[in-house]
């Protein structure tokens, strides 16, 4: 951490003041200028109320009151000392020892000369405490700590700035966000920044990150984890604290991000889509294994960061599936979010495949500080501004981010907060649990993003820009003018509480620290009980992280179908061929709707085959029934041939089992499926080896028996790469890539009715109903029990297929007929029966 400089390290400035409950900060800074505005708070009566709420060394889960600002009295100061910059030379002192006992440095060890010949070093000395080192900082910061300062909150309090102002976005043209800017030397202090919070707790965080400088970093981190109540809680299920952090505030804000709702309580997730999320700034990937863990497969997320040993590791998304999961690094492959193409690719590449945005944007950003703490708001400004500008490019209207920041002391960061509070109906800054209290972390977490945020999204891209091309050297101070920030109460007295709140409890924190630095003994005594508190209310599993057993395919595909077993393996059921005299037996009633690690049953000897040749990737615990599929791309000599696989119908997707569902909403749920695992097709590169990414997956489309003319006018003619005649093509629509199509080579009849029931029209009551063969019994839909035996399951619909192969190009044509072979069915045979049916 960052010393101070050699006039603040003067004897005769104050280090740690006593904390009781005697006085509270001063208020809010109020000038006689009219520019500064009257900033004072407007609850001090409400503060004082539930000043005697605080409890000593106690922690409580109602969600109780505390004072939003510091009590500090000013009776007892303390001067900091300097230690000693020497260090023991523990090999000199080796030597000595052993020159005691008679050592020959040139004879080993040992009473024949035999062993080693190097001295035996004593033991290093891990951290700097003991061995009569001195930190009297530390010391007298340890000395001012009583356990009665502490106050814990579970779960933690929340507040909300609401901006209900709709016309606020239309005044801020691009002039005016031009005309606040104010341009300047870059500041390397953040000392005299204390326009947005109490001078006092401004001084006294700096000062208590500094009685740190000197101290082991190892002691450090010994005495943080013995300090902390919620340390215990550590990564739980997931690969890092991060991911633990985001279930906290997923928890704290209702599941707003997971389970995202509009301002009337209505999910903005319909039944057929799924939630999108972004997860920018945020390798290795905790933030998104969490969301995914939460969402399984129904999520679709995109992440960007930099490439790199931070990179995201999607190996170690064990807790949630990362298949689901589409990282992206821009045009430049990078992932450096502060180059402007960067975050142009980002946003056409998610816009593109979400059409409206995504839901919920997190980011979590941070570099190194070492020895800068003190400034790390300073040094983040820009990786501030970037993350702001990709969510407000992403987001979708009503739709929610949150974003990891420190300090919010400087008018650059809080201008860019207000900048950020006009875009949203509400926003909060909190700081959770599972963030240590210690450091300078906090988070803005903003609700419902109003539309028209164009003109500041495009401004801060513009912001951005200057950072590059910078040739007078000088910095933005601020993108606010002050008089706007102050002129606007509700927003000023905000940002003033929370550093105010934040910065008091980081100080206690620090003098925990440094109290159970100096007192090897200490320990918090209710982190257990802490942990299984939070971990309940967080809806967590009190467990530890563990990779899922796998089992064998043959065994996972037994237990999935073994209330099947007792019947013929119905996988080895091969489709029946559809021939003109079998029309009738076929189709007795016209009304029905027709991981990387990747197997596939091939009924000729009845195995599981692993896919080696072919890159794809499912989601685990999936059973499918489809096919791959050659599509092709543009046409004649600069055709393009991709692989995609082509869901037909399901078992089980990710888990979760919709054998029982009827065949149209299993192929929703196929369609909702594959929409989640699509990517676009891209060749990637890994240590100098190209490759190409997951191929495309797509769900079949099916078209009711009744309209059969509408899938052959979507038939379109093609010419084919290295062939002079045209095929027809059934081209692929709302993907993701460019216009594709393929060839088709049959159709596929699927029954949506059990094999035991037919579907039939009734013309004297107009409606439909289902006849039982066996019973000869006949059944309205109104009639029919609350579960509908009617509905054809997986298995009932797999073993009762039918195949219409196409051999001869005549057998698709309008009217055409295939000569010398009358059983070869042909579109005008199914045609010409679909209108007998009907007829009848």
């Amino acid at each position: 951490m960052s010393s101070q400089d050699s006039e603040s390290e003067s004897s005769s400035t104050p280090l740690y003041d006593k904390f009781n409950s005697g006085s509270q900060y001063d208020d809010p800074k109020s000038s006689s200028s009219e520019d500064e505005g009257d900033a004072s708070s407007d609850n001090d009566s409400e503060q004082q109320q539930n000043q005697g709420k605080r409890s000593s060394g106690s922690f409580s889960t109602d969600n109780g009151q505390y004072s939003k600002r510091a009590k500090i009295m000013n009776s007892t100061s303390y001067s900091i000392g300097t230690a000693s910059d020497s260090n023991p030379l523990y090999s000199a002192q080796s030597q000595r020892m052993m020159n005691r006992m008679n050592y020959d440095k040139n004879k080993g060890l040992g009473k024949s000369g035999q062993g080693r010949l190097d001295i035996i070093e004593i033991a290093p000395q891990k951290g700097r405490r003991g061995l009569g080192m001195k930190l009297e900082g530390l010391d007298l910061a340890a000395s001012t700590w009583n356990e009665s300062m502490e106050t814990l909150n579970i779960p933690e309090k929340t507040v909300w700035l609401d901006n209900n102002d709709e016309d606020d976005l239309t005044e801020l043209t691009g002039d005016v966000l031009e005309s606040w800017m104010r341009r300047g030397p870059r500041k390397q202090i953040i000392d005299d920044e204390d326009k947005f919070c109490s001078s006092i707790v401004l001084q006294k965080v700096l000062e208590c990150k500094s009685a740190f400088d000197n101290l082991g970093g190892a002691d450090m981190r010994k005495a943080r984890a013995r300090s902390n109540p919620f340390e215990t809680i550590k990564s739980n299920i997931f690969m890092n604290r991060a991911a633990v952090k985001m279930a906290n505030m997923d928890a704290m804000f209702d599941y707003m991000f997971t389970y995202p709702v509009d301002e009337e309580g209505n999910s903005q997730v319909q039944d057929d889509d799924l939630v999108y999320f972004a997860d920018v700034c945020a390798g290795p990937g905790g933030f998104s294994e969490y969301f995914l863990w939460r969402k399984k497969w129904q999520a679709k997320g995109f992440g960007f960061t930099l490439r790199g040993e931070n990179d995201f590791k999607l190996s170690d998304f064990i807790a949630g599936t990362s298949e689901t999961f589409d990282p992206y690094y821009g045009p430049n492959d990078d992932g450096d979010v502060f180059n402007p193409d960067n975050i142009e690719g980002f946003t056409d590449y998610v816009m593109k495949q979400t059409e409206l945005g995504v839901h919920v944007m997190m980011a979590d950003g941070g570099f190194s500080v070492e020895n800068q703490e003190n400034i790390q708001e300073i040094l983040s400004k820009r990786l501030y501004l970037c993350q702001i500008i990709m969510a407000l490019n992403v987001v979708r209207t009503g739709g929610h981010f949150v974003v990891k920041l420190f300090d919010l002391f400087t008018p650059f960061s809080v201008g860019l907060v207000y900048l950020v509070y006009k875009c949203f109906k509400k926003i909060c800054i909190c700081k959770p649990n599972t963030s240590r209290p210690a450091n300078s972390e906090r988070y803005l977490v903003c609700k419902w993003k109003k539309p028209g945020t164009e003109t500041i999204q495009r401004h801060l891209f513009q912001v951005n820009k200057l950072f590059d091309n910078n040739e007078d050297n000088l910095d933005i101070l601020e993108l606010v003018s002050h008089n706007e920030i102050a002129g606007n109460r509700p927003f000023f007295q905000y940002i003033y509480d929370s550093n105010n709140e934040i910065g008091e409890n980081q100080i206690v924190g620090l003098l925990k620290i440094a109290a159970f630095c100096a007192d090897q003994t200490l320990n918090e005594s209710k982190q257990d009980e802490i942990k299984r508190q939070c971990l309940e209310l967080w809806k967590l599993e009190n467990g530890l992280r563990k990779v899922p057993s796998k089992s064998t395919t043959d065994e996972y595909v037994g237990d999935l179908i073994k209330e099947w077993n007792s019947e013929k393996n119905f996988l080895n059921a091969t489709e029946h061929k559809l021939h003109t005299s079998l029309l009738e037996k076929y189709f007795p009633s016209i009304h029905g709707k027709g991981g990387k690690d990747v197997y596939y049953f091939k009924p000729k000897g009845s195995s599981w085959q692993h896919l080696k040749d072919k890159q794809l990737e499912l989601a685990p615990s999936t059973l499918v029934y489809g096919e791959i599929a050659t599509e092709l791309q543009g046409q004649g000599n600069s055709q393009i041939t991709i692989y995609a696989f082509h869901i037909i119908d399901g078992i089980s997707l990710g888990g979760e089992d919709i054998r029982k569902y009827s065949l149209p909403e299993r192929l929703k749920m196929c369609e909702k499926y594959a929409k989640a695992l699509n990517k676009p097709y891209r060749v990637i590169t890994k240590a100098d080896t190209p490759c190409v990414s997951s191929m495309p997956i797509r769900c079949k489309k099916l078209f009711p028996l009744m309209e059969w003319d509408s899938f052959f006018n979507r038939l379109e003619s093609y010419k084919l790469k290295g062939n002079r005649r045209s095929r027809l093509g059934y081209q692929l629509r709302n993907t993701i890539d460019p216009e594709r199509f393929y060839v088709p080579k049959g159709l596929l009849f699927l029954n949506e009715i059990r094999d035991d029931y037919l579907k039939m029209f009734s013309k004297t009551q107009n409606k439909f109903y289902y006849f039982h063969k066996k019973s000869n019994s006949s059944t309205f839909p109104d009639q029919m029990p609350s579960i509908d035996v009617t509905k054809a399951s997986f298995k009932n619909t797999f073993i009762n297929r039918v195949i219409w192969e196409w051999c001869d190009e005549q057998q698709v044509s309008e009217n055409g007929k295939v000569a010398g072979d009358n059983e070869i069915a042909c579109r005008i045979d199914i045609k010409d029966f679909i209108i007998r049916k009907i007829s009848h």
